[in-house]
């Protein structure tokens, strides 16, 4: 158990020790393995055979996949925090500084002040008034990226836009190259007034809405595949260049059915939402002729931190299996790059780079600690940390 901290700090840099503190504590008094398991595993069903099968650090028989493992590791994780918060909380030259978050000016625009973005990895608007903005980049993990594709983007992961972060949040999705955005969270339609945890961002269907000069945005039309998930085609553009000048396409992908603090009663929605991101990409690049130029995923929920780092980690765990070429995982569209993608997995696997599924390393744990240094908090509760591991089981069926 780390030491309690005893030094002088802000208000808002004292609620996130706190938040910090109590996170902990509830890892600490609530082992993942007496937490009720609310979602499913096919791997309950799964022959020891079928099992054998699982990349090693989800075997039965690995450390990695026993939740006291799990939870020992979601214990270190959380610690780690707090040297973090440590480091930032009084050193405006420390990459892990909230000092610009908590500028006078900046503090209205952060939807919690207990969440805030780190310095070295925070998001920078340049264009229109207002440059500041709750977001940090997350790129692949350093321990990872040999075993990642050459194209993959990372995410930016940020909190539900208020009201009066509209117009930033869509400048940020134009300088950063986002194609893709995914909404985590319920949200209250009412776009004026700021809402308890998030409010709608988009134009309603068949509508355009403009934000500040230069950005228009279209809503084409929106898809239903049940009553938590909701796939809106959108149109992003500057009024002010010509009419034949092309408009950027973006997939807004709405899971409103994810619970605030808490995991999806299965991985069902999950698995759908992330092949449906991953073909529609490919059809754009195929339609569209955009040759794999996408900037990085738009990813938020309400504070931009449970949720948000659960997907982060699941996707990334995902394109990891993808990329090394595990044989087990669903196929989808993309295959049709498989050649291009063997071909880079022997030059890594040459160099001795790419991640071994026969190996006990524990890609899950690899990707949320790289993340967490990068923005806060990344997976918020033991019961996230455990449906990671639980859906990227359920992917490798």
């Amino acid at each position: 158990m780390a030491p309690p901290l005893m030094v002088t700090v802000s208000i808002p840099t004292i609620r996130i020790l706190v938040a910090c503190d109590r996170l902990c504590a509830f890892a600490i008094r609530h082992p993942i393995n007496n937490i009720i398991k609310n979602y499913s595993t096919v791997n309950c069903n799964k022959t020891m055979s079928e099992q054998a099968h699982l990349p090693a650090f989800l075997r039965p028989e690995s450390k990695t996949s026993q939740a006291s493992y799990q939870n020992k590791a979601f214990e270190k994780l959380t610690h780690q925090e707090y040297n973090r918060l440590d480091e930032g909380q009084d050193n405006a030259n420390s990459r892990f500084s909230l000092h610009q978050a908590t500028q006078v000016a900046n503090r209205k625009y952060n939807r919690y002040n207990d969440i805030l973005p780190f310095k070295h990895s925070q998001v920078v608007v340049n264009g229109g008034p207002q440059q500041y903005i709750n977001a940090n980049r997350i790129t692949s993990p350093p321990s990872l990226r040999s075993s990642l594709p050459a194209d993959f983007t990372g995410y930016i992961a940020t909190q539900a836009p208020l009201p009066e972060t509209q117009a930033t949040f869509w400048r940020m999705v134009k300088e950063q190259n986002v194609h893709v955005i995914v909404c985590l969270t319920a949200v209250d339609h009412d776009r004026k007034r700021r809402a308890a945890k998030a409010e709608q961002y988009w134009p309603q269907a068949g509508l355009t809405d403009q934000f500040g000069t230069e950005l228009s945005v279209r809503n084409l039309d929106s898809t239903n595949s049940n009553n938590e998930v909701v796939y809106r085609n959108l149109e992003l553009w500057d009024p002010s260049l010509p009419a034949e000048t092309p408009r950027r396409p973006i997939l807004l992908v709405h899971y409103q059915g994810w619970p605030d603090h808490g995991v999806p009663r299965n991985s069902n929605n999950l698995r759908d939402i992330l092949y449906t991101i991953r073909s529609w990409k490919h059809n754009q690049m195929t339609v569209n002729s955009y040759g794999g130029d996408f900037g990085p995923m738009v990813v938020h929920c309400s504070a931009g931190c449970g949720r948000t780092g659960t997907f982060c980690v699941i996707d990334t765990s995902l394109s990891v299996l993808e990329h090394v070429g595990y044989p087990h995982i669903a196929p989808h569209p993309l295959r049709v790059q498989e050649q291009a993608r063997a071909d880079t997995r022997t030059q890594q696997q040459q160099q001795g780079g790419a991640y071994d599924w026969n190996q006990d390393e524990d890609i899950i744990f690899e990707a949320l600690d790289a993340f967490r240094k990068e923005r806060m908090l990344m997976v918020q509760t033991p019961a996230q940390y455990q449906f990671c591991y639980g859906v990227v089981r359920d992917l490798c069926q």
